[in-house]
């Protein structure tokens, strides 16, 4: 089991990597998101059952991901 955090909970990451990638894929389970709206986080994770974290540090930070999707724009791909 892939254990995944998602960074940025908007656009692309609520309509189609969530649902459509990691939620169906029977090898893969969503564990944490971020966002800069923390708000939209807050709200995602309690809608999904996941946990939420204030900052990216922290997500990485956590021993039960192993992987991460960074579902940001482009440009901010590398911070």
């Amino acid at each position: 089991m892939v254990n995944w955090g998602v960074i940025g909970c908007g656009g692309i990451a609520r309509r189609r990597t969530i649902p459509e990638g990691i939620l169906s894929a029977k090898n893969s389970r969503l564990t944490a998101i971020v966002d800069v709206n923390l708000s939209v986080a807050k709200e995602m994770a309690k809608d999904l059952k996941v946990k939420f974290y204030d900052t990216e540090k922290e997500l990485l930070s956590d021993p039960e991901i192993n992987a991460i999707y960074i579902a940001t724009p482009a440009y901010l791909h590398a911070k």
